[in-house]
């Protein structure tokens, strides 16, 4: 993987995060207790491509269907 597309993912993982942890009103380390549960931070960076071209809102609503 190349330095920018890194870079590019590394960014993904922390907006779709925050805008998660915004959406429902969670704390860091809840995100990180869910995050253990469901891997969410991998699947962002397994597949930024779809992310990449992702609203927050629907970041938020994709992680929503992925640990449902």
């Amino acid at each position: 993987m190349s330095e920018k597309r890194l870079n590019n993912t590394i960014f993904l993982m922390y907006l779709a995060s925050e805008s998660y942890r915004r959406a429902h009103h969670i704390t860091p380390r809840e995100f990180l207790n869910l995050d253990k549960k469901f891997a969410i931070l991998n699947y962002i960076s397994e597949c930024p491509d779809i992310f990449d071209g992702m609203t927050e809102a629907e970041m938020v609503e994709e992680i929503e269907q992925y640990v449902s």
